[in-house]
């Protein structure tokens, strides 16, 4: 049995702390900020097998500075003066093509299924207690261009085995009678799932605390001290020292900074979104989730609420709410939603999270070159999706395991 250090307490850690202890290890976690109060809070939930093509894709490109100088669009990049960023922006780039999307479509198909799987084992034992609505995706479109790119996506869905298709206006009535959209049709992907990822991450931590872990919350890591190729302790803020056996840093976008102090390159950008709930009333009362194809808006129903959540904007580690990301997202829902009409007041738990994204749109998990660290960071937007997956490589890669999903292409040394 070897002690383990967690660094980072969102989904990934937790996961990762949840496996490694079933498997018999010791194990301690140190999170910045209450435990899952950060990136995964306020999360649309979505487990998305539907989510096979990579952030990085020939449509971002496309629409390139129409979107990324435009403050109001899904996708904003905030110009600044970061050679970080300048290289980034280059790998992304080279990235969004057809070939990168075709290349990786298997892979990010196989993990999100992997996980979902692992999803339903965790529902069906005893230790935690957490929802998992397996009611699929819509996703509406109000314009015939973007429902095209939907029959596409449909057809590769289809042809990787996923249980897809398209829906008119009647078969959307027919999903959802007493609801009613602005849309001329949607695609509909069954294979997906979701999850409140604040329940069910803080039924892990229950059953973390339960079962002895010790948790180290508002700890912050600053430094590490390393012997041999080794990392022997890590020093925190109030410069207390803590030694273990084997490291995990899974502390999302801060990953980079501290993966830089082990002279280890994570190349992302903190991907700003943000979301709020509203109450359920008579225009909500739907039990599918749904993104808003053309805004990239997510929507998920829960027994009381919805939770709105979108954009995407590349401005750095700030973390403040920005009121007008946060009425044009009220703005658009009211106008694919018949009869809905939120205002300000309506809104409850506003919520802002910095996604760490990484040039080609896949995490970063593997063994690092220091012989008893391991890395899990990177998931974008796809980090409450491949939660159990992510915890569950973990797991093997510290127990010398072979993991189910062969994980090369989340090398952490490929750019």
């Amino acid at each position: 049995m070897s002690k383990i250090a967690i660094i980072g307490g969102g989904i990934i850690g937790l996961c990762s702390a949840y496996y490694l202890h079933k498997s018999g290890h010791e194990v301690c976690i140190f999170d910045s900020n209450e435990l899952g109060k950060q990136c995964s809070y306020g999360n649309a939930g979505l487990l998305v097998p539907s989510h096979f093509e990579t952030l990085a894709n020939p449509s971002i490109l496309k629409k390139g500075l129409m979107w990324m100088l435009n403050p109001n669009s899904p996708f904003f990049l905030k110009p600044r003066l970061d050679m970080d960023l300048l290289k980034w922006i280059i790998k992304f780039s080279s990235f969004c093509t057809n070939k990168h999307v075709q290349n990786n479509q298997h892979f990010l198909r196989d993990i999100n299924l992997y996980s979902l799987d692992l999803y339903k084992d965790l529902l069906n034992n005893s230790d935690l207690d957490f929802t998992l609505n397996q009611n699929g995706l819509l996703m509406l479109c109000q314009k015939e261009s973007t429902l095209q790119d939907e029959e596409r996506a449909v057809q590769n869905a289809n042809k990787l085995g996923l249980k897809a298709k398209i829906l008119n206006v009647e078969e959307i009535k027919k999903l959802e009678p007493n609801a009613s959209f602005n849309a001329i049709g949607a695609s509909y992907f069954k294979d997906d799932s979701t999850i409140q990822p604040y329940d069910f991450m803080n039924s892990i931590k229950k059953y973390l605390l339960k079962n002895n872990v010790k948790i180290y919350e508002n700890c912050k890591i600053q430094n590490f001290i390393l012997k041999n190729n080794q990392i022997k302790s890590i020093i925190t803020n109030e410069n207390e020292k803590y030694e273990a056996d084997e490291f995990v840093l899974s502390s999302g976008i801060f990953s980079t900074k501290l993966a830089n102090k082990l002279n280890l390159n994570l190349l992302m950008q903190a991907g700003k979104g943000f979301s709020f709930t509203v109450p359920k009333n008579d225009a909500l009362n739907f039990k599918t989730p749904m993104i808003l194809v053309e805004q990239k808006i997510a929507i998920t129903p829960y027994d009381s609420y919805i939770r709105f959540g979108g954009t995407m904007m590349i401005c750095g580690n700030d973390l403040s709410i920005n009121q007008r990301r946060i009425n044009n997202i009220r703005k658009y829902s009211n106008n694919y939603i018949n009869n809905l009409n939120i205002q300000q007041e309506d809104m409850n738990d506003l919520w802002a999270g910095l996604r760490p994204c990484s040039p080609d749109g896949l995490p970063y998990i593997g063994k690092a070159k220091i012989s008893n660290l391991v890395v899990a960071s990177g998931h974008a937007m796809m980090g409450v999706s491949l939660g159990p997956a992510s915890g569950k490589i973990v797991s093997d890669l510290i127990n010398e395991k072979k993991t189910q999903i062969n994980i090369k292409r989340m090398t952490l040394y490929r750019f």
